[in-house]
């Protein structure tokens, strides 16, 4: 099989696979998929949420949450990340804004990986956050 007619029937595929993912069931992942993001930019993400969760519960980031190679790559900030200190939506954005190129609402980002119950706390937080920034 030639590389068009190889890339064609992915492309099928994948949007075959597209219709089988509830939206309902699997918000993030529907958002993973439709806003095409990379492996690596997920794993940065999950790995944030990680150390926002520890930070919010804890006020200090567990070792899984580290994870310097991954976060090097993006460039992000690792004092601030793994600081001590409530994490807040600034703070947030920045990271979001290094790791993705994609453009996005971050207010569905949140809401997709709350509804899938991905670190509820930590989504409801930056959401709260949010929702003050809009009103003023």
């Amino acid at each position: 099989m030639d590389l068009i007619k190889e890339v064609t029937l992915l492309r099928y595929q994948f949007r075959l696979m597209q219709s089988m993912i509830q939206s309902d069931e699997f918000p993030f992942y529907r958002f993973v998929i439709d806003y095409e993001f990379e492996e690596e930019q997920v794993n940065a993400l999950r790995k944030i949420l990680i150390a926002f969760h520890d930070r919010l519960t804890r006020e200090e980031v567990s070792i899984f949450a580290q994870n310097d190679h991954l976060f090097s790559k993006f460039k992000l900030p690792l004092d601030m990340l793994y600081s001590p200190k409530k994490p807040n939506l600034d703070e947030f954005k920045l990271y979001i804004t290094k790791i993705f190129y994609q453009e996005f609402e971050l207010k569905y980002l949140l809401l997709s990986l709350k509804k899938q119950c991905i670190f509820v706390n930590v989504c409801d937080y930056l959401l709260e956050q949010l929702q003050i920034s809009n009103k003023v």
